[in-house]
């Protein structure tokens, strides 16, 4: 393996551990030679990707990566990150894309990007609020808050729920505990009659704010194998997002994005 894929692995390594390295820890989980390693982690350190601590010996980002991070992170908004990703999903799928943000316990719609796949394109513009348990957008945006905080926002009678979307608090958490596992969420005809959703969420690490990505299309299209198709590329559209901006959830994910 070259010395650039090597050093690749290790900064992907180091983001998904979050927390200084030591050899040891990057032979073992890369299944590499520590002489290998030694020399790989030496390098870095000489050119300023990395750096060394002089009393535990681990390897932290360098100041190089540090300034480049900080760089991107001033010159690139979480959001127009995922303005760009809607744009993508938009071109791949051909159906209306949006951005939302967590509002307390409602989604509320930042753009919106029209499709032009099919004769029914959904409409919800900017402005437009939903409560958070009863779209694919809003339960993605609040699972990205543990049970507790749901349970201070989410009244105890869901009574805008309809159609397949959780009627009960209890409901709710165990819809959000898959949507965590899965890191996306979907829904049929819920909120918006006939219209169906493919949903994820990030936080941006700066502020805390929770915000959404997604793509609404006919219900009827979406069959289980759409569902799988279009849910996967949401969420690895979040995944990429979440990694450049350093939402801890998606450096941890393993998932099909870039």
């Amino acid at each position: 393996m070259s010395t650039l894929a090597n050093a690749r692995d290790v900064l992907r390594l180091m983001a998904h551990l979050q927390r200084d390295v030591t050899v040891t820890d990057v032979a073992a989980e890369l299944g590499l030679p520590k002489s290998s390693v030694s020399r790989t982690l030496s390098m870095m350190a000489e050119y300023g990707f990395l750096d060394r601590d002089p009393a535990t010996r681990a390897y932290r980002p360098g100041g190089l990566i540090m300034e480049a991070s900080y760089h991107f992170r001033a010159s690139r908004g979480t959001v127009s990150l995922l303005e760009e990703e809607v744009a993508r999903l938009v071109a791949d799928t051909g159906y209306t894309g949006y951005v939302d943000v967590l509002d307390g316990a409602e989604s509320l719609v930042l753009h919106m990007r029209i499709g032009a796949a099919g004769a029914l394109q959904a409409y919800t513009p900017a402005g437009t609020r939903a409560p958070g348990y009863a779209t694919s957008m809003g339960r993605a945006l609040l699972a990205r808050l543990d049970d507790a905080q749901v349970m201070r926002l989410v009244d105890a009678r869901l009574e805008h729920s309809t159609g397949t979307a959780p009627a009960t608090r209890k409901e709710l958490l165990a819809v959000l505990a898959r949507i965590r596992a899965d890191g996306v969420d979907v829904s049929r005809g819920e909120w918006v009659p006939n219209v169906g959703g493919l949903s994820a969420a990030v936080v941006d690490s700066d502020t805390g704010q929770i915000f959404g990505i997604g793509i609404a299309l006919p219900a009827p299209e979406l069959s289980d194998d759409a569902a799988e198709r279009f849910g996967r590329a949401v969420r690895d559209a979040a995944l990429r997002v979440g990694k450049r901006i350093g939402d801890p959830y998606w450096l941890r994910f393993v998932g099909d994005a870039d």
